[in-house]
């Protein structure tokens, strides 16, 4: 892989992320996966995406929890090789299925899928535009839920300079209204927030991840030992939100894809009427 050539100060998160192999880095980590599927009831008839799936950790939990069948994507072939891994070992890999894919351009066709669910991918992304092609896959009442971190007030320029140094220069959380609003824009109705939460000081949370999950911790020390600077790397990341944690929230951006509304008559009429005229 492209990453093990990479030193760890030249990695960005997404690659420091993919080279880890974490499935859990956002906030409130795999606890906060637990309350957020709790919250939305997916049922065994459901077809899911899992959209920057990770290591599959997720989509393997609902697997085996649920029973439904899932696809999960994310842009890094390390993670996927993971995933796909782990759907093995956990005995799911009838219900799931991994590919590679850029959540902007889906590979999948229109009113595909009965929920979308996503964690911590959004606030790297253009917002909107992630929205509009979920609403694209998702049928006609399909759900999306977004696990995002929320600013709770204004971050000043300097530490908005700081963030960026350590997530990467598209880093963007917005308000719990933004988000709400940004969904909207795309389409979805009945748009909440569920599970809005303050951010914890739970020390190093990719550490804490790591540690948790059997896939990645048989290799973690060998990961250290080749590349030093590793565990200054995720200190300097977990300083800075542990530091600035009282300007962070995260929260559950929920909402659903309205059904068509049909054409009258009338309507249909001006369709046409307009076409001919463009």
């Amino acid at each position: 892989m492209v990453y093990e050539n990479k030193r760890v100060e030249e990695m960005n998160y997404f690659e420091l992320i993919a080279w880890l192999g974490i499935g859990s880095s956002h906030p409130g980590g795999f606890p906060a996966t637990k309350l957020n599927l709790d919250a939305i009831q997916v049922t065994p008839e459901e077809y899911v995406l899992d959209a920057g799936c990770g290591s599959g950790l997720t989509a393997c939990h609902l697997a085996k929890t649920v029973g439904c069948k899932i696809a999960g994507v994310d842009i890094s072939p390390q993670m996927i090789e993971k995933a796909r891994l782990r759907a093995e070992k956990e005995g799911v890999s009838h219900l799931v299925e991994f590919s590679v894919s850029d959540v902007y351009d889906l590979p999948f066709n229109d009113n595909h899928f009965d929920l979308v669910i996503a964690e911590s991918i959004t606030v790297f992304l253009d917002k909107v535009k992630v929205y509009l092609e979920f609403y694209r896959v998702l049928k006609p009442e399909g759900r999306v839920a977004d696990l995002e971190m929320a600013l709770l007030k204004e971050l000043p320029a300097n530490l908005r300079h700081q963030m960026e140094q350590c997530f990467g220069s598209g880093t963007n959380p917005l308000s719990f209204e933004e988000w709400h609003n940004a969904l909207e824009q795309a389409g979805f109705q009945d748009v909440e927030i569920k599970n809005p939460q303050v951010l914890k000081d739970n020390g190093n949370v990719v550490m804490n991840e790591l540690k948790k999950d059997w896939l990645l911790i048989k290799d973690l020390t060998t990961k250290i030992k080749r590349q030093p600077n590793l565990l200054p790397r995720l200190q300097k990341n977990a300083g800075f939100m542990k530091k600035n944690r009282s300007y962070f929230g995260f929260g559950l951006i929920y909402g659903r894809k309205p059904t068509p509304k049909k054409l009258g008559f009338k309507d249909w009429v001006r369709q046409v009427l307009f076409r001919r005229k463009v």
